[in-house]
């Protein structure tokens, strides 16, 4: 175990304001620090796994930065995980202890609580746990059958300092909680700030709330974060027009943005003294591998930039040869010590060891210009073959949202299921003048709105299983 973690160094911002409420309630690191090592004594100095279910409020926070301390072994999930799907995880993996909402938290013989959280005994004998093990992520939106990657303290610092870094956080900088705590990308937003001794803003409000815009402004955020779906929501509130003076820098990740979406908010940003950070990432590498510099973005609206500091990214093709030449599609390869240990099912994984060694395949498909800026063209796995024609379901999106519409493509082989919310006919019409495909070689099936996961990206499976 990494002793030098994260979360032991934060003693030294004792004095500045850690969390914010959604009450306004003020929170230090010396009284966060406190609460969250007073409710981790009640480990008794154990090693433990401990389930946390997350909330964007300071005592699930507290609650979170106690457990790292005391060496526990921390797996999250979204409050709005369902029963049967933390009984499925709890039998999976065996956690000694769960913390939790009050309401939430059935299970158990209580132990401890922190304000509305409540930390509880499930079992005395746990999983063997490696030394390195100090957290596990999910990388999908479907509780019961998800698996997770198993992330190092050496993992988390390494990436919350290299975005510290390229953002230039300090700890007068504000962000406002605008995606879960439970999602990597959400994390990121907590360590990297708390890494740099900064102030944050707890909302579970969504941007649509009146009470979300109400805390931006009372509270002075300074930073936003958000995925796609988040900026499509922004566009529509006509955020160019508010009045947010002390709003200075936005960020996106989650998921490639529309390059036409990229470009108006990075104009709106350049007018009122912002900066938009267009950003590339993966749970399995903890958070981030690749950002676009601010100076850069507007000449390059539809790339995902060059690799953060401490990492590198290269292309390989299908033999495993490294791509040298310029605007050549292959697999893009990151390595740096942001890579997680791997992957885990079930608790007999949460022994093992760092199985990627630093190297992250990441299946999508990119290619590299002559000035060293990467491009995704495609996932790996979203490529089908439709009577003898290689699809990219990216590009089949990608088409269809230049024409207005919101879509997502799923399916296999010869069987190309495209989901249009409203019209169907609408995009097979689009599809048959943009693309070699004719109406009788896909399904356009209309639906009320694309299922997402909690993280905002569209969950692709769930679609597939409903109109598979």
């Amino acid at each position: 175990m990494v002793a030098a973690s994260l979360f032991r160094r934060l003693d030294r911002f004792s004095d500045n304001v850690a969390l914010i409420g959604a009450d306004g309630a003020v929170m230090t690191y010396a009284r966060m620090l406190a609460a969250g090592d007073r409710l981790a004594a009640a480990l008794h100095g154990r090693r433990v796994l401990a389930v946390v279910v997350c909330r964007n409020d300071p005592d699930c926070v507290a609650g979170y930065v106690g457990l790292m301390r005391a060496g526990a072994a921390v797996l999250l999930l979204h409050h709005s995980t369902k029963p049967d799907q933390l009984d499925a995880v709890v039998a999976r993996f065996s956690p000694q202890v769960i913390y939790a909402p009050a309401q939430l938290c059935v299970l158990g013989q209580p132990l401890d609580r922190l304000g509305g959280y409540v930390l509880a005994r499930l079992s005395d004998v746990g999983p063997a746990l490696h030394d390195d093990l100090a957290l596990l992520l999910t990388t999908s939106g479907t509780t019961g059958s998800r698996n997770f990657v198993r992330l190092s303290h050496g993992n988390i610092a390494d990436n919350a300092a290299s975005i510290a870094q390229y953002l230039g956080i300090g700890p007068h900088e504000r962000p406002i909680t605008t995606l879960p705590l439970s999602y990597s990308y959400g994390l990121s937003v907590l360590h990297s700030h708390l890494s740099q001794g900064a102030s944050l803003v707890c909302c579970e409000d969504a941007v649509v709330s009146p009470v979300f815009w109400t805390l931006m402004r009372e509270q002075a955020v300074t930073s936003l974060a958000g995925v796609p779906f988040t900026y499509d929501m922004l566009k529509k509130l006509r955020f160019g027009r508010m009045d947010l003076p002390v709003l200075k820098t936005l960020t996106q990740a989650g998921g490639r943005m529309a390059p036409d979406l990229v470009a108006e908010f990075a104009e709106i940003c350049a007018a009122t003294g912002r900066r938009l950070m267009v950003m590339y990432g993966a749970t399995e590498a903890t958070a981030r591998m690749a950002f676009v510099p601010w100076e850069h973005l507007r000449r390059r609206p539809d790339s995902i930039g060059q690799a953060i500091p401490g990492g590198r990214l290269w292309l390989e093709d299908d033999a495993g040869t490294v791509v040298t030449a310029a605007d050549t599609i292959g697999e893009l390869v990151y390595g740096g010590a942001n890579v997680s240990l791997g992957m885990a099912a079930e608790a007999a994984d949460l022994s093992r060891g760092d199985d990627n060694q630093g190297v992250l395949r990441t299946g999508d498909m990119a290619r590299m210009d002559a000035d060293g800026f990467f491009f995704i063209v495609g996932r790996r796995k979203r490529f089908l073959k439709v009577f003898g024609n290689r699809v990219n379901l990216d590009e089949l999106e990608g088409l269809l949202a230049e024409a207005g519409l919101e879509c997502a493509c799923t399916g296999g082989d010869d069987d190309l299921v495209v989901h249009v919310v409203g019209d169907a006919d609408a995009a097979k019409a689009v599809l048959a003048a943009r693309t070699n495909l004719t109406s009788h070689m896909f399904r356009a099936v209309a639906v009320a709105a694309l299922v997402r996961q909690e993280s905002g990206k569209v969950d692709y499976a769930a679609l597939g299983a409903l109109h598979g």
